[in-house]
């Protein structure tokens, strides 16, 4: 099975980066204070740490993400000669996923695929993109390319679907004007779809004043993760 060859990564290998590098400084901190209470406090933050760290390495298992994904296809019900763009593409999953949904359709994954973070070190390249789709003999309706999200190098009003799955919750700078962006490029009436953890009523509020309307919510189980799923129309 095909299923069993491709490789989607690690999620998030940014900020499992950054959480590792956490529990590490706050070992040394706990190494270097002789308060007793000091300690403790340390020792609630490393214990919470290593939590949110197994959480995100239990969510980052091929079969899970590749259940994720398929629920996200689902929700957002691509149609037949459809225009999709994937954002914060990754090793393609979500691309892939959104071109085998349909027979007739062609999908764009773009990232930035940035050597300098741990994307590059863990294998989120566009190479193993590229290989993911042509494992899932998707690779003539799949194009990648690099882009950054803040600035998409398309035209407006020019795709009938976007998504951007676990991506915008990692965003600490630029999520407002990537989503700003992915308006301008989505077709009137094109949907918007992506997973988040935020409380929907800011992100109501956020996509709102952007244009975004007629919201629908889909929420996970537990074996799924915490995320649940947003559709809103241009």
């Amino acid at each position: 099975m095909s299923e069993e060859r491709v490789s989607y990564g690690i999620y998030s290998p940014s900020v499992l980066g950054v959480l590792v590098f956490a529990i590490i400084a706050c070992f040394l901190l706990y190494l270097l204070s002789n308060e007793a209470l000091i300690r403790n406090i340390i020792k609630i933050i490393v214990i919470a740490l290593a939590i949110i760290t197994g959480l995100i390495f239990y969510g980052s298992s091929t079969p899970l993400r590749v259940k994720r994904s398929a629920l996200l296809v689902e929700f957002a019900s691509p149609k037949e000669n459809s225009l999709m763009l994937d954002v914060g593409t990754g090793r393609g999953l979500v691309a892939i996923s959104l071109a085998k949904a349909c027979k007739k359709c062609k999908v764009i994954g773009i990232d930035t695929w940035d050597p300098i973070t741990l994307s590059g070190v863990s294998g989120n390249t566009m190479e193993n993109a590229i290989k993911n789709a042509e494992i899932e003999k998707v690779s003539k309706k799949v194009k990648f390319q690099k882009a950054d999200a803040r600035e998409l190098p398309f035209e407006n009003n020019t795709f009938d679907i976007v998504a951007c799955h676990e991506v915008l919750d990692t965003l600490i700078v630029g999520r407002d004007e990537v989503l700003s962006e992915i308006h301008r490029v989505l077709k009137r009436g094109g949907k918007f779809v992506f997973s988040t953890a935020i409380a929907k009523f800011y992100l109501v509020w956020r996509l709102s004043k952007l244009g975004f309307k007629k919201f629908q919510f889909m929420r996970l189980g537990l074996r799924e993760g915490p995320t649940g799923f947003v559709l809103c129309r241009k």
